[in-house]
């Protein structure tokens, strides 16, 4: 996901603030790029508020819990090995 991306600089001192809360209880591996992604891929994945403030407060109520939830579940589901890097003989012996 590129911040640069459509729409990323209406959101871009929100997602900053956010970001630096995330920084301010130590949670230094959170980038812009997470953060957008998670409002793009899984808040508003299926319903995106019609006014912007309604967005801002979106970003504005990301915690901590429910962002690691999802960088969990994504890690889970897109970072599966193909068969063709596993040993089978391994998982199979």
């Amino acid at each position: 996901m590129d911040v640069t991306s459509k729409g990323f600089s209406r959101y871009d001192v929100w997602l900053k603030k956010k970001l630096n809360e995330f920084k301010k209880y130590g949670y230094n591996q959170v980038s812009l790029d997470d953060l957008w992604e998670y409002c793009i891929d899984f808040m508003w994945k299926h319903h995106k508020p019609d006014r912007y403030y309604q967005e801002v407060n979106d970003i504005m109520s990301i915690n901590f819990n429910d962002y690691f939830n999802y960088a969990s579940l994504k890690a889970q589901v897109y970072n599966v090995s193909s068969l063709d890097e596993m040993e089978l003989d391994d998982i199979l012996g």
